[in-house]
């Protein structure tokens, strides 16, 4: 059986985000000022390490959950990559102000207090993920009465 991931290409992922990146042109596609497709395949290596396909129905599902993660990974790269040797690790931000004008914005606790769910939520392809991937890992669970036998 064929690993749906493994054939993904980054055509497929500039088809799925056509409207969501500044890809490179064909005419110059090294241009380090645009998504190359050396960034999307980047991605897609990291994505892979912290992707569950088996948690997926299908093809399509498995598909449209890893594009969202391999986006969420490719802009945390190019944020890291735009700081270059000055880049630190940060936790999200609940608050900016600029002059004389502030917004404030509220954390969920669950996301707050957990470095891998904080990670996701940075970016909304990031948070994108986590809906579609949370309510695959959090289910209801049935106590069944049953008793063991040994022999």
């Amino acid at each position: 059986m064929t690993n749906i991931i493994d054939t993904l290409t980054a055509q497929d992922f500039k088809d799925y985000f056509d409207r969501a990146f500044e890809f490179a042109p064909a005419t110059d596609p090294d241009n380090p000022d645009y998504v190359r497709d050396k960034d999307i395949l980047n991605a897609y290596s990291q994505a892979k390490l912290a992707f569950n396909q088996g948690i997926w129905e299908n093809d399509d599902e498995t598909k449209l959950a890893f594009l969202f993660l391999s986006a969420h990974y490719l802009c945390m790269d190019w944020k890291m990559d735009k700081a270059g040797t000055t880049s630190g690790g940060t936790f999200s931000i609940s608050q900016k102000q600029v002059g004389n004008v502030s917004a404030s914005y509220s954390i969920p606790e669950v996301y707050k207090n957990d470095p891998y769910l904080n990670y996701f939520s940075q970016t909304q392809f990031g948070c994108k993920y986590l809906s579609l991937v949370i309510p695959r890992c959090v289910g209801k669970i049935a106590v069944i009465k049953g008793v063991t036998t040994y022999e």
